[in-house]
């Protein structure tokens, strides 16, 4: 780690545990072993947040070529069997947001998720093809990011690319859906940015049966758990 990224990982060290505390939570950074709530093998976390009954696992990285996910999907699997915890990762290349991750970030329901679905599906059928896919892209990565958390795997926060990438690699999407969604992805980027783009009318049925599949799919397997 050169000193400058050093420099970067202790300040974004410093701000979470800061913004933790500012939310009544009770702060470790880089506790001993002795000081964890439970056994984690040889794994030390950056930072250990409880608040009532309920606790953070966080770890911080710089960026996200150097994380093993997987590795860190077993971690986040051993630390969520402990009822109110739950493992984070944190990088500094995470999707800009206003809430605390863990703490007061919100996403959907999958019933919300699915009541949305049903509004841009209304829209495709009233032929406003534009909005109804910027829509529908807006509860896929809900859905996707959504799924994560449920099957902890810790890229929730991560940026589309990333969290596409890594959910792909373990198993989320298939290669054919993967291909699918890159492409919608790339289009979605030219409209946001102000380009004009003409949508495949069969692109967006084929996106939107997508969307309808996983959503059905990944709702399903949360009720299991």
């Amino acid at each position: 780690m050169t000193n400058n990224t050093k420099s970067l990982y202790d300040e974004k060290v410093k701000s979470l545990a800061d913004k933790y505390v500012s939310e009544g939570f009770q702060v470790l950074i880089e506790p001993t072993m002795d000081q964890l709530p439970f056994d984690l093998g040889n794994y030390q976390p950056d930072i250990i947040a409880t608040k009532d009954n309920a606790g953070l696992v966080i770890e911080v990285k710089t960026n996200l070529s150097r994380i093993s996910v997987e590795s860190l999907k077993a971690l986040a699997e051993k630390v969520s069997k402990h009822p109110g915890w739950r493992f984070l990762l944190v990088t500094l290349e995470d999707t800009e947001t206003k809430s605390l991750p863990g703490a007061s970030e919100q996403l959907p329901s999958w019933q919300e998720l699915i009541d949305r679905f049903d509004q841009a599906h209304r829209l495709i059928e009233n032929h406003e093809i534009e909005p109804a896919f910027l829509f529908l892209w807006s509860i896929f990565e809900g859905a996707l990011r959504r799924r994560a958390v449920d099957a902890s795997i810790p890229v929730e926060h991560f940026p589309v690319r990333g969290l596409l990438k890594q959910m792909y690699s373990l198993g989320e999407l298939s290669i054919s859906q993967f291909d699918m969604v890159q492409a919608c992805f790339e289009v979605r980027n030219r409209l946001v940015h102000g380009y004009m783009e003409k949508l495949n009318l069969q692109v967006v049925h084929n996106f939107d049966n997508l969307v309808r599949e996983l959503l059905a799919e990944w709702k399903t397997e949360s009720e299991k758990n």
